[in-house]
Order: structure tokens, then sequence, then C-alpha cells
């Protein structure tokens, strides 16, 4: 009697165990080559990662189960072999509301989402839908150009590409406009351009606002916000321009401010500890330090960093020049119109400014020849 009942119970765990119920995910996808996917699962919020599960397809089909309690914001992609780089993602992050169950099916390049509120009201939008297809199809046009460094028709087609961003955000508003209270309206209010996206805000019903995704509209409008302000600040951060002035630290816990490096030229290198690219150009910051030492100041800013991780980052690359701690905080960043990292930004002696230099950039040291060399 005791094994039937324990055959019984077994039985019992194996239907629920294969029970499409239990899955709040689920897909059918063809295109991919090893049968394996990656779900690259975050916080839509904190951008905080949620953990990535590596799910075997068969016959094309998956289902899996993921946290249904809160927002969750999804990548889905081909497992790479080996040890290749993962390839980014050709579609954008699917948005799971609590409770809900998405499907996701097509071709590994060009996924479409259904069975949800947000994805099934987005597929019947025909002029989204459309502009969308517009977008991708251009998008996809602009990699090919750069495989053959078509440089005419790069430029010829980002004016296009821009063109259509525009056209695309402002019928997101429209549709806000006409459907204030819709869950789809708060979903479109992500991704619009700042000034439609400050004037959204505004159209959004209150039900939305206090909804499933308060917090990520909250978050959203208070970085519109913050962008307006740098393309404010962006007006002012221009070669001949003065540099603004600021108040921050050094290690030794003493107040700097652009005054304290008057009469040299300086070069401002907004970075962090978690940015890949900022790291990477160390050792040629380095390089160029050790060679103009005597005529310029290199003075790094660190950004969105606790303390520690600003201290031991500077120990561990032995950073040998100023270093000064921001933190979190906005006001420097969106006056110095700081949008990526890393951002370096070259004072001459007097306090105004040379140049700018987004990004890693031959271009800075080539200046820097030219300058002192």
């Amino acid at each position: 009697m005791k094994n039937k009942n324990k055959l019984a119970l077994l039985a019992m765990l194996t239907c629920a165990c294969t029970n499409q119920n239990n899955y709040n995910l689920t897909g059918e996808i063809s295109g991919i080559k090893n049968d394996t996917i990656l779900i690259i699962k975050s916080d839509p919020v904190t951008r905080k990662s949620l953990g990535i599960d590596t799910i075997a397809v068969k016959e094309n089909k998956f289902a899996i189960k993921i946290p249904d309690s809160t927002l969750v914001s999804l990548y889905v992609i081909e497992k790479p072999k080996g040890n290749s780089a993962i390839r980014m993602s050709t579609n954008p992050p699917f948005l799971v509301l609590p409770g809900e169950n998405l499907k996701i099916s097509g071709d590994i390049d060009n996924l479409q989402a259904s069975g949800t509120e947000i994805y099934d009201n987005i597929s019947n939008v025909t002029e989204l839908k459309n502009k969308e297809n517009e977008i991708k199809n251009i998008r996809e046009e602009i990699t090919e150009a750069y495989k053959i460094q078509d440089k005419k028709t790069i430029d010829s087609l980002n004016i296009i590409y821009k063109k259509l961003n525009v056209q695309l955000s402002a019928s997101k508003v429209d549709y806000i406009k006409n459907n204030p209270n819709s869950t789809l309206s708060g979903y479109l209010f992500q991704s619009l351009r700042v000034a439609d996206g400050i004037e959204a805000e505004k159209l959004l019903g209150e039900n939305v606002k206090n909804g499933v995704l308060k917090e990520l509209i909250s978050n959203t409008a208070n970085n519109y916000k913050k962008f307006a302000a740098i393309e404010r600040a962006a007006e002012n951060i221009k070669p001949g321009k003065p540099a603004p002035d600021f108040k921050l630290k050094n290690m030794n816990g003493e107040e700097m401010t652009l005054a304290s490096f008057k009469g040299k030229y300086t070069l401002l290198d907004f970075w962090g500890t978690w940015c890949g690219w900022c790291i990477k150009g160390m050792p040629d910051m380095k390089k160029y330090y050790a060679k103009y030492k005597n005529k310029m100041e290199i003075v790094g800013i660190c950004c969105r960093d606790t303390e520690k991780k600003w201290r031991e980052g500077v120990e561990e690359l032995q950073l040998p020049w100023t270093n000064l701690y921001n933190g979190k905080a906005d006001e420097i960043t969106t006056n110095y119109a700081v949008s990526g990292y890393p951002t370096k930004i070259l004072i001459d002696p007097d306090g105004n400014i040379v140049e700018i230099f987004v990004g890693e950039s031959e271009e800075l040291y080539k200046k820097l020849d030219e300058l002192f060399g």
C-alpha cells in the first residue's frame, strides 16, 4: 500500500512538473543552430541583473518559469558556441508584468511577443508597427554599409534613420494622448525622444502613472528631465567656452575645484570602475601622462561608484594623476553634458574648453601631441 501511495505521489509530481500552466514564458523560435538560447533577465527600473537562464530548445520550442511577482525585462539570444562572445540581440528587451504569461515566436533575429496586454495591443497599432519595421530595415542597411566602409551611404542612411525615429516618437506621443489610461501608453513612454518624453508625462492617466508601471514611469520621467538638462548644458560645453567650476574631494579628502588646476592644461576624465572602455584606455592615458605631465594634469572624476570601489580602483589601476570622487551625484556630469563614458574634456590654462572626446579615441592623443609634441 505504501508503495502504491509513493507511485501515486510521484505521478502527481511528474504531472505537475510537466504541466504547461507552470510556465509563464514559452516560445517557438527558428533560426538557431545549436538548439540552445540564453534568457537574460533584469529589473527594468534599476537595471540590476536577475540572472541568465540557459535553455534547451527542442523542435524549436521551449518553456520556462521566470519571476512573476515583479516587472522583468528579458533579452532572448542564441547561446554562442564555445568561448565565442555573446552577440548583441537584434530584438528589443521584452517587458513582462507580474502574473503575465508571455509567448515569444519567430526567427531568433526577429522575435515577436504575444499573450500579454502590452504586446497584443501593440501588434494592432499598425502605424507603430510599420514605422518600427522601417527603422529595423534602415538599421540593417547601415550595418551592411559599415561592412564595406561606404561613408556616403552611411551618412545618407543615418539622416533617414534619425527622421524615422523622430516620426516614431511622435506617433507614440499621439497614441499616449489618445489612450492615456492604457498600459501600453505607459510602456511606450519609456522609448521617446527627450522633448517628447517630457510632454508625454503630462498626458499619461493617473491610473497608469500609479499602476504596475509606476516605478518604471517615474524613473523614465526623471531620466528625461536629466537628459533635457544635459542637452541644455551641451550648448555651453563647446570649444572656446569657459569650463564649469566644480568642488570634489581627492584621495586625501581635500576639496578641489577647477581653479586648483588653473595655469596649465587640464584633462578631465569622467570614468568609473564599472566602465570597461574606461579601464581599457588607462594604459594609453598613463603613457601620455608620463610623456606630458610637466605640461598638463589629468584629473580623473569617478562617477557612479561607491567610494570604496573608487579607492580600490585607483589603487589597483595605479592611476598616477589627480583622482576626484563624484559618486552618483548628477551636478557635475550634467554641467559638463556627460552622456557616455568615458568622456574626456581638455581645458586650457585659462579655464576654457579646448575639445571634447567621447569614448576611447586616437583623436585625443593626436591633439596632445599637436599641443605638446
